[in-house]
């Protein structure tokens, strides 16, 4: 696990990634420590694999879960979710960017010969 990692790393000064899980409405409530990495990217990647297999369908069964980075005693939050329990941040990629991003499957060979 990458928690020997990132005691190699706090101990020799680099930052550590930690993926704390809590509550949304009780910020200072630290539900425990999830993981540790010397890597954003592989905290990140932990968090949203914890979320998938913890609340797949985003019902609020993981009310909130953070990334800090902890260099020496400073800590930062680097990443955060919080449960909302609604929809409406949920908007039609249509909307946003003018076509279906999700069908788009990169420039049109053909244009980019001319």
């Amino acid at each position: 696990m990458a928690e020997r990692d990132s005691d190699l790393c706090h101990a020799a000064g680099q930052p550590v990634y930690e993926v704390h899980e809590g509550l949304k409405h009780h910020p200072g409530l630290d539900l425990g420590l999830r993981f540790s990495s010397s890597s954003f990217l592989d905290s990140a990647e932990y968090a949203l694999e914890f979320l998938d297999e913890h609340d797949p369908k985003r019902e609020g069964r993981v009310s909130a879960l953070e990334i800090l980075r902890v260099e020496g005693e400073q800590r930062e939050t680097v990443w955060r979710y919080d449960y909302d329990g609604s929809q409406k941040g949920l908007q039609d990629p249509k909307e946003i960017w003018g076509f279906d991003v999700n069908a788009w499957r990169g420039p049109d060979r053909a244009a980019s010969r001319a």
